[in-house]
């Protein structure tokens, strides 16, 4: 509500964004899909088992909507995903929490028969530290892209977001079908990692992470492991660092560090949840001058390295880019 930029009706009844009274640009939203309104066989609404974002562009289908790290001592603390959880269902709403693959296939049938603006499809869901439905992390998710490619061999570009994993768990994935894996680290800081992300530094570790991203260009290709960071939680109160430079020069280290090796990290704009610690504490998120500046850097770092934009998101460039939790793919200069 503080914020300085409104969405708001012009006199000609244009949608505009405003920066006070100055006119950024117009505003549009983006259609819903014919298949919103349809139901699956259980009465299950479809946008319950595979929604779309990214402008109908990618069909997320997040298969286990809670996560092994739960609680103050284990969970990321700028992730709200188990909370989201119990709130979503105190509203009376269907929101699954473990999605079968019969669930998953029928959605996708029923969007494979009117769809055409969907070009990839995202597996992904909490961590699974020990098991879940008697299956481990990757064999619990690895089920979800191998069905989906032998009913539609070729159909979708194929992504799934766990973690980083053995290699030989790795090579299960894309014996799966997956072609782009997202073994997200978060963010780069080996101390700030330990105090943000404490369950994953306790059950695999800062560096055993990043090295298990780079044994994962191996089985993928470089180009094809995309980890994602989130963008602004170094300067989050109390762990962040204090200025902007300070911030940018430690993600620009493993920036430059995975690009080196052919690894292009992608990065999601971090946005407060106020029921996560870090929002609470930081309702403003990070500064603009950060994330202008983060841009920047990426993109210097992308044409340092002479590497494309990643793939799985559809064509780069201002006007064209329609990732949709941050720019990086405007800024890409083709």
């Amino acid at each position: 509500p503080t914020s300085p930029y409104k969405v708001e009706i012009s006199d000609e009844g244009r949608l505009r964004l405003m920066l006070e009274t100055v006119e950024v640009c117009g505003v549009k939203y983006p259609d819903a899909p014919d298949y919103y309104g349809k139901t699956l066989s259980n009465g299950k609404p479809i946008t319950d088992i595979a929604p779309s974002i990214e402008w109908g562009y990618l069909l997320y289908l997040t298969v286990f909507r809670l996560c092994h790290y739960h609680g103050r001592k284990d969970e990321c603390k700028f992730c709200d995903i188990n909370e989201n959880y119990r709130q979503q269902k105190k509203t009376g709403r269907s929101y699954t929490a473990v999605k079968t693959v019969g669930e998953v296939l029928e959605a996708l049938s029923i969007i494979q028969e009117t769809d055409s603006d969907s070009g990839a499809y995202t597996v992904t869901g909490g961590s699974i530290t020990s098991n879940l439905n008697g299956l481990k992390e990757v064999e619990f998710y690895s089920r979800y892209p191998e069905a989906i490619e032998k009913q539609f061999p070729g159909r979708w570009i194929s992504k799934v977001v766990v973690q980083a994993l053995p290699k030989s768990e790795v090579q299960m994935l894309k014996d799966a079908g997956v072609q782009i894996y997202h073994p997200n680290y978060e963010i780069w800081d080996p101390e700030r990692f330990q105090a943000i992300c404490p369950g994953k530094e306790e059950y695999i570790g800062r560096d055993v992470w990043i090295e298990r991203i780079l044994d994962a260009g191996e089985v993928f290709g470089p180009q094809y492991v995309i980890p994602n960071f989130v963008a602004g939680i170094e300067m989050a109160e109390p762990f962040g660092f204090k200025s902007v430079e300070e911030a940018i020069a430690s993600t620009a280290e493993g920036l430059d560090d995975f690009m080196a090796k052919g690894i292009v990290p992608r990065f999601t704009t971090w946005c407060p949840e106020p029921i996560t610690q870090l929002g609470a504490e930081n309702r403003g998120g990070a500064p603009l001058e950060y994330h202008v500046s983060l841009l920047k850097t990426w993109r210097n770092l992308l044409e340092k390295h002479r590497l494309q934009a990643p793939p799985g998101y559809g064509e780069p460039g201002i006007g064209q880019a329609v990732f949709s939790v941050s720019s990086f793919m405007d800024v890409v200069r083709e």
